[in-house]
């Protein structure tokens, strides 16, 4: 067998080490810019990712084996090859999805073509745009501290090529980086909070921002049930004093009144000259207020605990309106893309659309023909039969007693109810669904039994944020229930599902976390799964202050905390010369700093030493700290006055000429020695040593 080679037999870290310099510097540049273009391939076309790592590890294996760059006749037919297919795919080369697309290839296309120092600062700009890139799609605070750190690659990569004489470890490069950061914070703090707002927050997503839509604004089967999966946070929310009970959270989103057998969604809006009265809401309790800060969604509506009073203001972020329609719907005029933070008080008991115009009642009892027809027969037999006792009040407790008491089960995976029947196959067959399931088969059964009724979908529950004490609502809270219509009393709510799993009522999503395999966590130990939930944690608390501080920091904000720090104007010429006066003082500070940190040094031997040597002239000695210790010893004779002095001096002599040289804590007990040690007022002149004598004279 033939041996190996050393070089062959070495690790990788050993292989790392003995290559070249700069093929190491390359390879740092390599991982810096994977870094920097990761985060940006989930949103760009697969190809476009593809070919950008494609790149960058063909770049690496020629760093690695030390092979010679690509021609330029290559790199010229790969860039229009790139730049076609951006041309095809977007149908142009501007905007941002085109954009960084053409920058991420292009910046791996240049990692094959850097020959001279020109060629390493186009990568390092190319490299930082990519991380500025990233703001556009992703603005949480993991994402920043992601930033920070690429920010921090690209600076180190930036140290090295401008250091090429010398060769400091990757952790001193590090650390020069770090630095660099360190001094740039103050100033661009200062520039963050005093520049003046003139719109909305600073960091607002541009018009095409993706964002994680979570709810739709209609429902089909299995729609709420996957999203129940998405353990992400839709909305957090700050209670001015005590927090209403969870059964009690149920929080409003599209109401949806139309059904063409598979889907459900909003009625249109009433006809403008519809003349019969809506009475507003009828407060029956006491009033709940609290502050929502909800995620961008991509959709047109928000949320609010049932039943809001009025609809919130939101002059803190111009351009933006929400509207409380007739149905109690919080609606905005455009798409919420952006971090949307605003105050509603709830009457959690309340009654309302006790006068209903007719014409709309109609609209909630239509359901497709020919469709579910043993639902149908069944919503029927219930108004007959209970109808006579209670009305629509009876008929919705007959079905709700029948949801309660036959064996029905509330699962995730229910499986695809498929066909003209599919609510006759839940009903009869399978009885096994999630709540969207529940709630339209109970609208349907009113509605087959003449009663008005419609499906409202939005979240029930929520949990509580040890660490921060916000309550958060997630995804995987999302719900949907049924309201039905009584005369003289307006729209009541049922919630079918709180029959099957109470549980799910009053403990939101824990139940599900624990009898299915949701988010993993059922996988773990107790333990296990504590600790991913205090991470959890910890993560949204987290973004809720980088939310509060950063992202929603506008006019309103800034408004506050100048108030606080005591300047009360915010007129825009005002802010920029309070902002240029605190980066003057900022720079003239780091300049300060600069120069104390660059004054003269002096070796803490020699201060000891010297210290020495000033108390022993004042005793008339010639002690001049040009003199070796061990020299100035042997001159001061055998007085035993100066005993501890010359045990002092042989001792400065062997810290100064020590092979492996004293600590830093030794030669502070030394200057300590130094300045106590005992000296008389008055010394002698010592007999000189002959041998020291004829010493000097022969040299």
């Amino acid at each position: 067998m033939t041996e190996l080679s050393p070089s062959r037999r070495a690790g990788p870290g050993a292989r790392l080490r003995a290559l070249p310099a700069q093929a190491q510097d390359t390879l740092l540049v390599l991982v810096v810019a994977a870094m920097s273009v990761a985060p940006l391939l989930a949103y760009l076309p697969a190809w476009t990712g593809a070919f950008s790592l494609a790149l960058l590890l063909w770049r690496a294996v020629l760093a690695w084996r030390s092979r010679p760059l690509p021609s330029r006749g290559l790199l010229a037919a790969l860039l229009a090859l790139a730049v076609a297919a951006v041309a095809l795919r977007f149908h142009s080369l501007l905007g941002r999805d085109p954009g960084v697309s053409l920058v991420c290839m292009l910046l791996a296309l240049k990692l094959l073509e850097v020959r001279r120092r020109r060629d390493a600062y186009v990568v390092f700009y190319l490299g930082l745009f990519c991380v500025f890139a990233q703001f556009l799609y992703l603005q949480s605070a993991l994402a920043a501290a992601w930033m920070l750190a690429c920010t921090l690659g690209w600076l180190t990569a930036l140290i090295d090529a401008n250091l090429p004489g010398r060769r400091p470890s990757l952790a001193g490069r590090l650390g020069l980086g770090l630095r660099l950061i360190g001094l740039g914070l103050p100033v661009m703090a200062a520039l963050f909070l005093l520049f003046p707002r003139l719109s909305g927050p600073l960091w607002s997503l541009p018009d095409d921002a993706r964002a994680r839509t979570g709810l739709a604004s209609d429902m089909a089967p299995g729609a709420i049930a996957r999203l129940a999966r998405d353990d992400s946070v839709a909305f957090n929310v700050r209670f001015d004093g005590k927090r209403p009970p969870q059964r009690a959270m149920y929080w409003r989103g599209p109401v949806l009144g139309a059904f063409d057998g598979r889907r459900w969604s909003a009625l249109p809006p009433s006809p403008p000259n519809e003349s019969a009265p809506r009475p507003g809401l009828r407060d029956l309790g006491a009033a709940v207020r609290y502050t929502v800060t909800l995620q961008p969604t991509q959709r047109d509506f928000a949320f609010a605990l049932e039943a809001p009073a009025s609809a919130p203001d939101l002059s803190g972020q111009p351009g933006t309106r929400l509207r409380l329609l007739p149905d109690l719907e919080l609606r905005s005029d455009h798409a919420l893309k952006q971090v949307t933070r605003y105050t509603v008080t709830s009457w959690l008991r309340h009654a309302w659309g006790e006068q209903e115009p007719a014409a709309r009642l109609r609209a909630y009892t239509r359901l497709p023909a020919g469709r579910d027809p043993r639902t149908v027969a069944l919503g029927r037999e219930l108004a007959r039969r209970d109808a006579a006792g209670g009305g629509p009040r009876a008929v919705a407790e007959a079905a709700l007693r029948m949801f309660r008491e036959q064996p029905f089960r509330y699962s995730l995976h229910p499986g695809a109810y498929e066909g003209a029947n599919a609510i006759d196959q839940f009903l009869f067959e399978r009885r096994v669904g999630f709540c969207e399931h529940y709630a339209e088969a109970f609208v349907v059964l009113m509605r087959a039994a003449g009663i008005p009724a419609r499906v409202v979908t939005g979240y029930q529950g929520g949990s509580e944020n040890p660490l921060d004490g916000l309550w958060v609502v997630r995804q995987s809270d999302a719900h949907a229930w049924a309201e039905y219509w009584v005369a003289g009393s307006g729209w009541v709510r049922a919630d079918p599902t709180a029959m099957v799993d109470p549980a799910r009522i009053e403990r939101s999503g824990q139940t599900l976390e624990a009898s299915e395999p949701l988010f993993g966590l059922s996988l773990m130990a107790p333990r296990g799964a504590s600790a991913l939930r205090w991470l959890r944690d910890l993560g949204d608390a987290v973004d809720q202050s980088w939310n509060d501080w950063v992202l929603d920091y506008g006019q309103t904000r800034q408004r506050r905390l100048l108030h606080e720090l005591g300047l009360g104007s915010t007129d825009p010429a005002r802010l920029v010369g309070d902002a240029a006066l605190s980066l003057g003082l900022l720079l003239a500070l780091g300049g300060a700093w600069l120069l104390w940190r660059g004054r003269a040094r002096h070796d803490p031997w020699q201060r000891a030493y010297a210290l020495l040597c000033t108390r022993l002239r004042r005793a008339g000695v010639d002690a001049r700290p040009a003199r070796a210790p061990a020299q100035l010893a042997r001159e001061l004779g055998h007085d035993p006055r100066l005993q501890a002095v010359r045990t002092l001096l042989l001792d400065l002599d062997r810290a100064r000429y020590a092979a492996a040289g004293a600590d830093a804590r030794a030669l502070r007990r030394l200057w300590w020695r130094a300045a106590q040690v005992p000296v008389p007022r008055r010394v002698a002149p010592a007999v000189r040593d002959p041998g020291d004598t004829a010493h000097r004279r022969s040299s």
